[in-house]
């Protein structure tokens, strides 16, 4: 009896959960009437910000960091009840490529504008599935945080992030932490679990986290830190629920730079979780994005969910994902067959009428 019931419980939230998860990623609300744009030229230059304007700026913070200063920008939800520690997210790398010799961007046909609206919604989503407070941390140079985005993924952002959830920590009183991240944002989390003894969840989605050469520098702000130095402080830390999502088609992060992680931590004696997932093609056709999937994780793993059901409510919305670009495929497939289709005939229609000439 004990067993049946708890299957259903299990079931129940399985279905809940993936139910509340778009099938396409997070969805974002329209437009309101408070809403903030960021403009991609202005986040392309670098954004510069005074300790007034962030003053007056709600949910900010002034804060120095390797002799520079900073105005951090966070949108704190309680859409989905409140708690004492509350779920951060870190947003993926924006704006494009960029040459780190030169110090310019090469390639910024994916920059765009960014809408408040759109990251309080990701944060009230957050805080719906895990049912807590979620903060969405804003990454140096971009979503209203000041500093330059090309300084992303380097020792500075990573201080930067570090002393913000400090401040955070102090300012409402929480207890500590649960991280979730997207790309680049999840390289910064596997940076903070090295550094905090405060953080229980902490799931990483596409994470490069075993990259090549990092570039380093006299300058730290133009010197990528390694994730993979802060193994052994993680697989030490037993207080901490690490878990990696991946999906094995990611074009953007290659597969190696994720599980390659999930190796080194197993080799120091820390066993993680890697669940592979399929990511949906009408937000990403590279199979990189998977924040619905973080978002569902992280929640299982904030409400104390085995990693059997973690595992169950991933499968669930794989399954959906896998179905629905199959289904993509198909109808792209048969809309190629009549395209084709209807040139040959074009083509053979005016052969036909050159012939009678």
């Amino acid at each position: 009896m004990h067993t049946d019931r708890k299957s259903r419980v299990d079931r129940t939230w399985v279905t809940r959960m993936c139910s509340g998860i778009a099938l396409a990623g997070v969805l974002f609300a329209a437009t309101g009437a408070g809403a903030e744009i960021f403009k991609k030229e202005d986040l392309l230059r670098g954004i510069t910000i005074t300790h007034s304007q962030c003053d007056a700026t709600p949910q900010t913070l002034w804060l120095s960091q390797h002799g520079r200063e900073f105005c951090v920008r966070y949108y704190l939800s309680t859409a989905g009840g409140e708690g004492p520690r509350p779920v951060v997210f870190l947003q993926g790398d924006q704006l494009g490529k960029f040459n780190p010799k030169t110090w310019t961007w090469t390639d910024t046909s994916e920059a765009k504008d960014v809408d408040t609206d759109d990251i309080m919604k990701m944060a009230d989503g957050f805080s719906k599935s895990a049912k807590t407070t979620a903060v969405y941390l804003a990454r140096i140079g971009v979503d209203g945080t000041s500093g330059n985005h090309m300084s992303r993924k380097t020792l500075l952002e990573l201080d930067l992030m570090n002393a913000a959830l400090d401040a955070i920590k102090q300012r409402y009183g929480f207890e500590g932490f649960h991280l979730a991240g997207q790309s680049g944002g999840s390289k910064i989390i596997a940076g903070l679990i090295g550094l905090r003894r405060d953080v229980a969840c902490a799931v990483i989605g596409s994470g490069p986290l075993v990259t090549p050469d990092p570039r380093k520098s006299p300058d730290p702000a133009r010197t990528a830190f390694d994730a993979t130095e802060y193994i052994s402080q993680v697989a030490q830390n037993r207080a901490l629920r690490p878990i990696l999502v991946t999906d094995k088609a990611d074009k953007t992060v290659p597969i190696g730079q994720q599980t390659g992680y999930a190796d080194r931590l197993r080799k120091a004696g820390r066993q993680v979780p890697e669940l592979f997932v399929e990511a949906p093609e009408t937000t990403d056709e590279k199979h990189h994005g998977v924040v619905g999937y973080t978002e569902l994780i992280t929640a299982g793993c904030v409400l104390d969910r085995s990693d059997e059901e973690i595992a169950r409510a991933v499968g669930t919305l794989v399954k959906r994902n896998v179905e629905y670009n199959e289904r993509r495929h198909k109808e792209a497939g048969a809309k190629a067959s009549i395209l084709a289709a209807a040139r040959q005939q074009g083509a053979a229609s005016s052969v036909a009428t050159a012939g009678k000439k």
